[in-house]
């Protein structure tokens, strides 16, 4: 079996070598080239001799992989671009290759993840060189054949300093195939997209609306959704974003996304129930897996070299140094180690230099450790985590506390940026109960500027948790 791939390229100088490096073993790899003003021919000659220049661009990316096409040898056609990596060994690429023929499958979908916010979605992007496969639609173009196979096939993709060179490239083409022809379906899906992007709320409402009356592809139709109920949220028209989301969850009940952006637009006392629908969401089927990523310590030095204010959090410190009393704590993930005015026998430790820097102003007893590292769990009387739990593998960090010790820590009950998940008091008990055994949750709300122990319950609320390792 030959395998060829098939690469567009223009002004990559940049990613495609990054690409090519990727490819090693590979039997065929084709590079059209639409009209490079860098040195990318040069770069990818040093990888093939299969470079091409006789293309002239026109606004068509069907168009132009057809193009690629028709240059490739292989059995079959695996296509990238300039800014993808293959993740995958070739070799393995040909067992599954082996495997959907003998099922009789012609094109197979591979798993495409995002280097840096970690979004995952399928693109049928190889599949058997024949001339009835070919490529349709100038802009987000899709394969003519629609019987493919999903595959555990990886590939990453950033995006290449060539989308900021044209970065209305896909908007103008958009723009002139819906103008063209005004009943094309999956255009208006991504113009749509284009002016969210551009914070075109009308326009973005206006051409997703369009797209939802011709479609039917659910998941697509899912997506649209919660889009459109983000651009009504954004206009201050909460009802009708309440109503699209509930669509969006009703064309598939496990899209986690829109579940939790339900639970952020539906006021206190719906929330709790809707994240507690989020815990169970597989994400099955959904179009974009917008998987949060854990920020890395960069993140948290650039926040600390600001030196905020964190009085805000004072009155759980406070609630904690009265827990714990003469005992001593183990302060995970500790940040600047305001915790330490509250708490006689004290050490901590956290993976961010600054943070530990301006730890050191007050105590000695901290240094810089990463939470995942059992060798920076020092024995303690108690185990205190706050602000950690929601950014993090929660599971590993928890697994590092020693048994039958305490272990004290704080959760949201909302999304931020940061946060890998917000918290019910539903959710702590299910979700730590075969490792923890919960003594007693504390609500703080939001008033005034601060986390108030008890009062008047508001829309945010941090949780600290007191409990002991199993």
């Amino acid at each position: 079996m030959k395998l060829s791939f098939a690469i567009l390229a223009k002004n990559e100088a940049n990613s495609i070598e990054k690409c090519l490096k990727s490819l090693k073993g590979a039997d065929e790899i084709i590079i059209v080239d639409t009209g490079s003003e860098d040195n990318t021919i040069k770069i990818a000659k040093k990888y093939t001799d299969k470079v091409f220049t006789d293309y002239k661009w026109n606004d068509n990316f069907a168009e132009a992989r057809n193009h690629a096409n028709s240059k490739c040898s292989g059995d079959w056609i695996f296509v990238l671009d300039c800014d993808n990596q293959l993740d995958t060994p070739i070799n393995e690429i040909k067992d599954r290759i082996a495997e959907v023929e003998k099922l009789g499958g012609r094109t197979i979908s591979v798993k495409c993840v995002s280097q840096s916010g970690g979004e995952t979605h399928y693109l049928p992007l190889l599949y058997k060189n024949s001339p009835d496969i070919y490529w349709k639609g100038a802009a987000h173009n899709h394969l003519s054949e629609d019987d493919r196979y999903v595959s555990d096939i990886i590939i990453s993709y950033w995006y290449s300093d060539s989308h900021f060179k044209d970065k209305d490239r896909t908007f103008r083409i958009l723009k002139k195939e819906i103008k063209k022809n005004p009943n094309l379906s999956r255009e208006k899906f991504y113009l749509a997209r284009e002016y969210l992007y551009r914070k075109d709320y009308k326009n973005a409402i206006k051409w997703y609306n369009d797209y939802l009356v011709g479609s039917h592809f659910d998941g697509e139709k899912a997506e649209a959704c919660l889009q459109l109920a983000k651009c009504y949220w954004n206009t201050q028209k909460g009802d009708l974003a309440r109503s699209v989301c509930v669509q969006a969850i009703g064309f598939n009940a496990n899209f986690k996304e829109a579940i939790e952006f339900m639970a952020e637009i539906c006021g206190p006392v719906n929330r709790g129930r809707w994240l507690w629908f989020a815990q169970t969401a597989t994400n099955e089927s959904v179009l974009f897996v917008r998987a949060k990523q854990e920020k890395k310590s960069n993140y948290y030095d650039d926040y600390y070299k600001t030196k905020p204010d964190l009085s805000r959090y004072d009155a759980i410190y406070q609630e904690i140094g009265k827990i714990v009393g003469n005992k001593s704590i183990l302060d995970i993930g500790c940040g600047p180690a305001d915790t330490f005015k509250y708490v006689k026998n004290y050490q901590g430790f956290d993976f961010s230099e600054e943070a530990i820097k301006i730890a050191k102003e007050k105590t000695d007893k901290v240094w810089i450790g990463l939470a995942y590292d059992k060798e920076n769990f020092k024995k303690a009387d108690y185990y205190v985590a706050t602000e950690i739990l929601e950014h993090t593998d929660d599971y590993r960090i928890i697994a590092n506390v020693p048994k039958r010790k305490g272990f004290i820590f704080t959760v949201p009950s909302f999304s931020d940026p940061a946060h890998l998940r917000a918290y019910s008091e539903q959710i702590i008990k299910e979700r730590y109960r075969d490792i923890l055994d919960i003594k007693n949750i504390i609500i703080f709300n939001w008033h005034n500027q601060k986390w108030e122990k008890g009062g008047e319950r508001t829309t945010d609320c941090v949780y600290l948790v007191i409990s002991t390792k199993k």
